[in-house]
């Protein structure tokens, strides 16, 4: 990571990883002034098997720091934004929310509380430049 005028950047790719014991945290800061609706994007290739991951709003209103971060102090799920079933086809989820100008939006991706045990066990990493293998990203 480095730190810049406008915030901390963290490296261009980056590993998205979901078990049942393990699961993604992600965070945005919303910085256009007067644009109170954002969009998150979730888009993902074909995946060899089907899975049911969950996708949370967290509680935080700062940054989370990453360096201190484990799941006894993560910020607490405020709200479950939705199901995202992975299949055989390409996926492109995504979810309107309310946010205004400085709004730290933090999200978890785990395992969906249906998602038998052992059966969900995907990763992938984030590509700034690629789509594939997976994606997610937030339009402001």
């Amino acid at each position: 990571m480095r730190t810049t005028r406008a915030g901390t950047i963290s490296p261009d790719d980056r590993k998205v990883h979901v078990t049942q014991s393990v699961s993604t945290i992600f965070q945005f800061r919303a910085i256009d002034w007067g644009m109170e609706h954002c969009e998150l994007h979730v888009a993902i290739p074909p995946m060899d098997r089907p899975t049911t991951l969950a996708l949370y709003r967290l509680n935080a209103t700062v940054p989370v720091d990453i360096s201190t971060l484990s799941f006894n102090v993560r910020p607490p799920r405020v709200a479950k934004l939705g199901n995202i079933v992975l299949g055989q086809d390409s996926l492109n989820w995504y979810r309107k929310l309310s946010c205004v100008t400085d709004d730290v939006l933090v999200f978890e991706l785990g395992c969906s509380e249906d998602e038998s045990s052992g059966s969900c066990d995907i990763e992938w990493w984030q590509a700034h430049k690629d789509t594939a293998p997976g994606q997610c990203s937030t339009t402001l």
